[in-house]
């Protein structure tokens, strides 16, 4: 092969794994098509979703300390053998982009990285 031709073909691989590698560091989307930050995401390279998923409005409350979160086994991708509670505070809630509520857990199913809240009542 020409020197032009194995220069190409080194560079097309540079981008690709450019490519590769930017993806896969970036947030990731939730199926409504919200973006999750990718300081929310500490998982997206290497778990098929990431570690924000949405949750159902039922296993949130509003108080006047802010948002409770009661999540059941099974109700988020992290939540395989325990469920999750935890209250954020009003002015760690992030807007949602689609009115739903969002919640990004770690893999332990107890550190919280963020929470996004869905239409407020107050």
């Amino acid at each position: 092969m020409s020197r032009l031709i194995i220069s190409s073909m080194a560079v097309a691989v540079i981008a690709v794994s450019s490519l590769v590698a930017v993806t896969m560091a970036k947030a990731h989307t939730a199926q409504s098509g919200m973006e999750y930050p990718p300081q929310c995401c500490h998982s997206a390279a290497t778990h098929k979703n990431g570690d924000c998923a949405p949750i159902d409005a039922r296993y949130v409350t509003e108080a006047a300390d802010g948002y409770h979160v009661e999540l059941p086994v099974g109700t988020h991708p992290q939540l395989k053998t325990q469920g999750y509670s935890g209250v954020v505070p009003y002015q760690s809630a992030r807007d949602s982009e689609d009115g739903a509520y969002h919640i990004c857990l770690a893999r332990d199913g107890h550190s919280r990285f963020c929470f996004f809240a869905g239409a407020r009542l107050g």
